[in-house]
C-alpha cells in the first residue's frame, strides 16, 4: 500500500513537472514569436530608449556612436549612422528579428529589411510628443508597456513644471548645428519643439526644414537673445563672440552665449526632462 501511494505520488510529481516544462517552452515560443528578442539599435537615441523601457536584454547590437546609457557600452556594436558606416551583412549577422531605424538616415535599409522578412520600427520623432508616442511604441512592441507608461507619465510631468515656470516675455534663439556653412534648425527639428515649451523662439522657425543651411547675415539680422553652441564643434564661447560684426547682438551683448552638451540636447529620447531642466535653469 505504502509503495502504491508513493508511485501514485511519484506519477503526480512526473506529470506536473512535464506540464511545467511544457508551459515554459509555450511560453519561450510566444515570446520568440510575439516579442523581439533581438533588437538592432541603429542610433544612440534608440538604445536609449529601449533600456529606458527595460527592454535591454533584448537588444543584439547599438551603434558605434552610443555612449548612454554607460550600461550599454558592453553591447556589441553594428556601426556607425548613415549608410556609408552601416552594412546589411554587418546587421544581418546578430540575427534580428527587429531592427530599429531613424527616418531620412536608414531609410534606404527598409526595402533589404522587407526582403529578409525582418520586422523593423522607423523613428520619426520630431516633438516632444512624437517622442512620447515612440517611446509608448517600443514598450508595447518590446513588452514593456507599464514601464514605458511610466517613463511617458515622468515626462509629461515635467513639460507641464517647466510650462509653469516660463517666462512670461518671449525671447529668441539661435541654436548652431554647424558653422561651415553655417547650419541650424528649422520648424521640423526636435529641437525647436523644446525651446518653444520653455518660451524661447527659434530665429529659424519659418524654414520648413530639420536642419537648414542658413547665412551669417540672415543671424545677424534675426539678432538672438541667445546662442548655442554644440560641445562637440570645439568652440568656445569666445570663439563665437569674437566672430566679425557678432557683437551687435544681444547674446553676446548679454553674456547669453552657452556651449552645451549636443548629445543631450538633441536626442529625441527619454532624457528630455534632464534638457528642460538645464534650458529652464540656463535662460532664467
Amino acid at each position: 500500500m505504502l509503495k502504491s501511494a508513493f508511485r501514485k505520488s511519484y506519477k503526480i510529481f512526473f506529470l506536473l513537472v512535464l506540464v511545467l516544462l511544457s508551459f515554459n517552452s509555450c511560453a519561450k515560443k510566444e515570446a520568440k514569436e510575439g516579442v523581439p528578442q533581438r533588437i538592432v539599435a541603429l542610433s544612440p537615441v534608440a538604445t536609449e530608449i529601449l533600456f529606458a523601457v527595460g527592454a535591454e536584454d533584448q537588444v543584439a547590437a547599438i551603434s558605434d556612436l552610443t555612449d548612454y546609457p554607460p550600461e550599454a557600452l558592453s553591447k556589441p556594436k553594428a556601426g556607425g549612422f548613415d549608410g556609408k558606416t552601416l552594412s546589411m551583412e554587418t546587421i544581418l549577422s546578430f540575427k534580428p528579428d527587429l531592427v530599429y531605424l531613424t527616418d531620412g538616415m536608414h531609410n534606404f535599409l527598409i526595402e533589404q529589411l522587407e526582403g529578409y522578412g525582418i520586422k523593423y520600427y522607423l523613428s520619426k520623432a520630431d516633438s516632444i510628443k512624437a517622442v512620447e508616442q515612440e517611446i509608448l511604441d517600443i514598450g508595447k512592441i518590446t513588452g514593456h508597456e507599464k514601464q514605458a507608461e511610466k517613463v511617458v507619465s515622468e515626462i509629461r510631468k515635467k513639460v507641464l513644471e517647466v510650462k509653469s515656470k516660463k517666462a512670461d516675455a518671449v525671447q529668441t534663439v539661435y541654436y548652431e548645428v554647424w558653422n561651415s556653412p553655417f547650419m541650424s534648425i528649422g520648424s521640423k527639428s526636435f529641437l525647436n519643439d523644446i525651446f518653444n515649451t520653455v518660451n524661447l523662439k527659434n530665429i529659424f522657425d519659418d524654414i520648413d526644414d530639420g536642419y537648414p543651411v542658413v547665412s551669417e547675415e540672415t543671424i545677424l539680422a534675426r539678432q538672438p537673445d541667445y546662442i548655442f553652441i554644440p560641445m562637440t564643434s570645439g568652440l568656445t564661447v569666445e570663439d563665437v563672440k569674437s566672430r566679425k560684426g557678432w557683437d551687435s547682438l544681444p547674446a553676446v551683448k548679454n553674456n547669453k552665449v552657452f556651449i552645451i552638451n549636443d548629445n543631450l540636447y538633441t536626442r529625441s529620447g527619454p532624457r528630455i526632462t534632464q534638457t528642460l531642466t538645464e534650458l529652464s535653469e540656463l535662460i532664467k
